[in-house]
């Protein structure tokens, strides 16, 4: 009974993956007419230096504590509990912060926890006819709690829920979401292909009218060579409330504590902020028990995003 299901779980995870490439490949020629119009649109912002230096491509990879948020499928596979915090300085006086644990329950299972805050800087309010009425500071925060599990040697599924809170001057708006994940490690290769869903939940709501959450389909492929020295990975992601959106990169070990990172992400449909948009790069450094990651993510015009992530395992 548990071999037939496994093997009916690996060929749902093959199919999925590749339904998902299918329906990305068809709405590749049509811009979505739903551009920003999703509540927390920070939700889709990328966590941890190591895999956004990659071109943000995760889910297929991603098994520390980071898994909480590219693809709760990864916790199955944390060998040792991990903590690891990150600093994203965006654009202007947008920052983002991200803490996470994740630990091994047992050889199959993984639990993770995550906070994620966002902060939108100083903002001067003002009435109707223009006059200031003060200063405020929005914020997004979305806390949670995830599992991953192990079906079999070659097949994860995992999935974690989310409170959501978002404030705007004296506005405020609570909710919850989902996120579902599974990841298949083709046998015999050191080749993983992975599938999620992100923040389905329901509508935030400010005063009476409800704004829905940016729900988002995930596939991705993942390769390890050269014992674990080199790695490549690629992510599509599809938003229900923006275009679709690529993400390639490789990692590669250089000496025993140096870890370069490189990658590309492209919008399909999005403005364009210029030639050097979406590159991505970044280095990761061991130093005595701790992992310090480095990422800059160009957004061209705009100029670039920097993360910093500090992580541990015990």
């Amino acid at each position: 009974m548990n071999r037939r299901f496994g093997s009916w779980m690996q060929a749902l995870s093959a199919a999925v993956v590749l339904g998902l490439l299918g329906v990305a490949a068809t709405c590749l020629a049509d811009p979505n007419e739903d551009v920003g119009t999703a509540a927390f649109p920070t939700l889709k912002l990328g966590v941890g230096a190591a895999t956004v230096g990659r071109g943000g491509a995760g889910i297929a990879l991603s098994e520390d504590a980071y898994a909480t948020y590219w693809n709760p499928a990864g916790l199955a596979h944390t060998r040792a509990t991990h903590l690891a915090l990150m600093n994203n300085e965006w654009i202007l006086d947008l920052r983002q912060n991200y803490a996470a644990f994740a630990h091994p329950l047992n050889d199959t299972t993984g639990l993770g926890v995550f906070v994620n805050y966002f902060d939108y800087g100083e903002i001067e309010g003002r009435d109707e006819t223009g006059e200031p009425t003060g200063v405020f500071r929005p914020s997004d925060l979305a806390a949670g709690v995830g599992v991953g599990f192990a079906v079999n040697d070659d097949l994860s599924i995992g999935v974690q829920g989310k409170i959501l809170r978002q404030e705007i001057d004296d506005a405020s708006a609570s909710g919850f979401a989902v996120d579902a994940g599974i990841r298949y490690d083709i046998p015999d290769t050191p080749a993983s292909v992975a599938a999620t869903i992100q923040h389905l939940g329901t509508s935030m709501k400010f005063d009476t009218e409800g704004f829905s959450l940016p729900t988002t389909l995930r596939a991705g492929v993942g390769y390890r060579i050269a014992d674990d020295t080199a790695a490549l990975a690629l992510d599509i992601a599809m938003p229900t409330d923006d275009d679709i959106k690529v993400g390639a990169g490789i990692s590669y070990e250089i000496l025993d504590p140096l870890v370069l990172r490189g990658g590309y992400r492209y919008d399909f449909g999005g403005a364009d902020h210029g030639t050097v948009a979406g590159l991505t790069g970044g280095f990761g450094l061991l130093l005595g028990g701790f992992v310090i990651d480095y990422a800059f993510v160009s957004l061209g015009d705009l100029g670039p995003s920097n993360r910093v992530s500090l992580s541990t395992a015990f």
